[in-house]
């Protein structure tokens, strides 16, 4: 027979100065946690597909600048209009700094505001980094917004 074998029948033993933890809270203990910091997220970035940045032409840049001064000259006099922006954001420590990776988004929107100073335009509450703009749209006609 087992050393225990004559605990086996006797009922469980029960506090009365510690009253019994609920199941839910003893199936908590027991939980997995996260014991690397920060793994997931290191993980997801090296699952993230980048691609690398594509230079213009001289004309498809003249045509890119031709864009951004009429959207300047549309915010100037007061226009929102509706745009699209596709531009190239660059991923966060890359391994070589000779190789330019990263993704290239779109957001479409109603631009607000072109910070020629900063470089950047404010697009429905974003910032836009106007070097790394590589076309731009004008959505529904030029003008399709409101007056400021």
């Amino acid at each position: 027979m087992n050393a225990y074998s004559d605990m086996l029948a006797l009922p469980r033993p029960v506090s009365r100065r510690h009253p019994q933890m609920r199941r839910a809270d003893r199936a908590k203990q027991f939980m997995p946690f996260a014991a690397l910091t920060g793994y997931e997220e290191i993980m997801g970035e090296k699952e993230t597909l980048y691609e690398p940045f594509r230079e213009l032409s001289e004309e498809q840049r003249d045509r890119l600048d031709q864009k951004l001064y009429r959207l300047h000259d549309l915010l100037t006099a007061g226009r929102r209009p509706a745009i699209t922006v596709e531009y190239f954001v660059p991923a966060p420590k890359q391994p070589d700094p000779h190789a330019c990776l990263g993704q290239y988004r779109t957001l479409s929107g109603v631009a607000h505001k072109m910070d020629l100073e900063n470089g950047t335009l404010r697009l429905d509450g974003q910032a836009v980094p106007m070097d790394d703009i590589t076309g731009l749209w004008f959505s529904q006609g030029v003008t399709k917004g409101q007056k400021a």
